[in-house]
């Protein structure tokens, strides 16, 4: 286990409830660290660093993102299930941007018998980029945009800000509108999809 934060939180959490005590003079993660494995090797428990977090609502909630890429570098600016590459990441409600990974577009060049707006490759590209996908981002509308907007939970997004560093640094100054998007498609279901320019959201 690593002394950061949130450990030293689940750890606290861990030996107050098995051992019933307030434990106010164990304020250093080393002793914290130290007195809860003893408590571990003596219940013979495993310990959860992040149930203190989930328990109390502490944990911080993420939006999550794909953007179309054909680089890593720059949005492409093909329609979003045309692109070469999805960079995944998110940005935590503190304004961390973490980029997790990037993925080949395996879908492609499905169904191209479908000039534009296929079901199939709409529906493969949203399944394939996960569940927990907040938000897709692409330097272009496509008819396919439209209808994700209509029939899914994720919020398509168009920006005129191709380089990837500068469009997660807008995105992460204008969080707030993330967010505020983000409710209203739980809420409504269609909000207007997001243009970004060259000045603010």
């Amino acid at each position: 286990l690593k002394s950061d934060v949130n450990q030293t939180q689940g750890l606290k959490y861990i030996f107050i409830h098995m051992a019933g005590q307030t434990a106010t003079n164990l304020t250093s993660p080393v002793h914290i660290f130290n007195y809860a494995s003893e408590l571990i090797k003596e219940n013979n428990c495993t310990p959860k660093p992040n149930t203190y977090l989930k328990n109390h609502g502490e944990k911080m909630k993420s939006c999550k993102f794909a953007l179309a890429s054909s680089d890593g570098i720059e949005l492409t600016s093909k329609h979003f299930g045309d692109s070469e590459l999805f960079v995944l990441g998110e940005i935590l409600d503190d304004g961390t941007v973490n980029i997790t990974k990037q993925i080949k577009n395996e879908f492609r060049n499905v169904d191209e018998t479908t000039a534009h707006g296929s079901t199939e490759k709409r529906q493969s590209i949203i399944s394939y980029l996960g569940k927990d996908i907040d938000f897709i981002i692409a330097g272009q509308m496509s008819p396919n945009f439209k209808k994700i907007n209509m029939k899914t939970k994720v919020c398509p997004i168009v920006s005129e800000i191709t380089d990837i560093q500068q469009l997660l640094t807008h995105l992460k100054s204008n969080l707030d509108v993330l967010q505020q998007l983000k409710k209203e498609k739980e809420k409504n279901g269609t909000p207007d999809i997001l243009r970004i320019g060259n000045s603010p959201v």
